[in-house]
């Protein structure tokens, strides 16, 4: 199974059409995960509702944390159907993931978000947070690469983030991959394969018009 993975909606409507129409097209997709910022400053409600019209329409499993711009009426709304990975850990097609919201979060510093998970239990997980790790240079465009020989403790095996809107790739920190997503506001995604890990990379050239990033 692949799992469309993004970051940084900010309302676009659009952008939200080009994902539904992806994850149409391509049945192998069987989960989103997202890594914050679905709305502006918590608004328009009417987005976040519009947002869970497609989840049904798709029939696939969410896996996602808030971001900074996530609170108020339209984060309960999304939350109460769909509880965000903070604090839990959860099992779905032999993975393991968890996960922090809001600004910051990262398991390589500082938290100061709503729910905390025990920093033993994150060790082997696909670890979500919106704001990326600090440390994390050098991101790549393409997963091609081997992580460095630094070993660290207690660490997931990929971090997924969001928030920085102009910096995007692959990079190690230790032995954990950090897949760092440009804004889906812009058009930009990645795909993930579950079994494997490996990502793609891909651009939303135009709406309801998909291509490759080259």
């Amino acid at each position: 199974m692949k799992a469309f993975v993004f970051s940084d909606l900010h309302t676009n409507y659009k952008q939200l059409a080009n994902m539904e129409d992806y994850i149409h097209d391509h049945p192998e997709i069987g989960a989103i995960i997202f890594a914050g910022d679905l709305l502006n400053m918590g608004e328009p409600v009417g987005f976040a509702q519009q947002f869970l019209g497609v989840l049904d329409r798709l029939n696939v499993t969410l896996l996602w944390v808030p971001g900074n711009n996530d609170f108020g009426m339209g984060f309960f709304r999304l939350k109460a159907k769909f509880p965000s990975l903070e604090g839990k850990i959860v099992d779905f097609e032999g993975q393991k993931f968890t996960g922090v919201g809001g600004s910051p979060a990262s398991w390589a510093g500082q938290y100061s978000g709503e729910t905390m998970i025990d920093r033993k239990k994150i060790a082997g997980t696909i670890f979500v947070s919106h704001v990326p790790p600090p440390g994390a240079h050098n991101y790549q465009k393409f997963d091609n690469y081997s992580p460095t020989s630094k070993k660290l403790s207690d660490v997931p095996k990929v971090h997924i983030c969001g928030h920085i809107h102009h910096t995007w790739g692959v990079a190690y920190l230790g032995t954990t991959k950090i897949v760092k997503l440009a804004p889906l506001e812009s058009g930009f995604y990645a795909i993930m394969d579950l079994e494997n890990l490996s990502v793609e990379f891909g651009q939303f050239r135009e709406p309801n018009k998909i291509k490759d990033i080259e």
